[in-house]
């Protein structure tokens, strides 16, 4: 891990590292993204994974990576730091608490339909997937979404999705919330930061960033406001978007 790090490069998982949810990880690409975090780390760039997953599929995904970095986790709300073993929530209880409520009013909602399910191991935010939601395509996943946010109400939760789940969010968390705590942490400006994204979840991490990249397989609302978009997919996507960040950092 770099100690004092000059800049922070934060990377989706989902659709960036991995082909979505269930898909096979592709490792040979995996590998060369491993040997090129290596280099960045090496010229005082630390790479932190930002990902609505729970914290143990991150962290997985970060031994793959051969990371010891901080991490954000379930959208924002979780940063977990490998190196201590320590996880810092950073939702307030009277937050949590409407997300408690949310939860059960969804289990309701899901007694007939055994498409939709709570993803299981989060501790903080919500996160709708299952059959109907994961693959289900850009278009179907928001109709879905704006069809729980009728049921639920609380209109000052953060909803967004990612190509495999809802997010439900405590108000005010996003993944910039855990974006900002580690710029903070590190003694960082946002404008020596980098983003990595592929879905609406990630909408305020790239606006955040000094420059938003996304790989090729990313929404056309995301490609639109990237400064860098790969010709490749996924974890392939990303190994060429590193490389370009490799190359302005030189």
């Amino acid at each position: 891990m770099t100690d004092n790090p000059r800049g922070i490069v934060f990377c989706d998982i989902d659709g960036c590292l991995n082909d979505g949810k269930h898909a096979p990880l592709d490792l040979q690409a995996l590998g060369q993204v491993r040997d090129r975090i290596a280099i960045l780390a090496d010229s005082g760039v630390m790479f932190s994974l930002c990902t609505g997953r729970p914290q143990p599929y991150a962290e997985a995904i970060a031994q793959v990576l051969g990371l010891n970095t901080p991490m954000i986790c379930e959208h924002g709300a979780i940063v977990f730091d490998p190196a201590t073993d320590q996880a810092r929530i950073l939702v307030p209880q009277k937050d949590r608490n409407e997300i408690i409520q949310v939860r059960q009013q969804l289990q309701n909602s899901f007694k007939d339909d055994n498409r939709h399910v709570l993803e299981p191991g989060k501790d903080v935010i919500l996160s709708i997937t299952g059959p109907g939601i994961a693959g289900a395509g850009n278009d179907e996943i928001r109709k879905q979404m704006l069809k729980y946010q009728q049921i639920c109400g609380y209109p000052d939760l953060n909803w967004s999705h990612s190509v495999s789940a809802i997010d439900i969010a405590p108000k005010g968390i996003s993944k910039a919330t855990g974006a900002k705590f580690l710029l903070d942490r590190f003694g960082i400006a946002p404008r020596h930061s980098y983003a990595i994204g592929d879905s609406p979840g990630d909408i305020s991490l790239l606006k955040l960033a000094g420059l938003a990249m996304c790989p090729a397989n990313a929404t056309d609302d995301i490609r639109r406001i990237c400064d860098y978009s790969s010709s490749f997919a996924a974890a392939q996507g990303v190994f060429e978007i590193l490389g370009h960040i490799i190359d302005q950092t030189q």
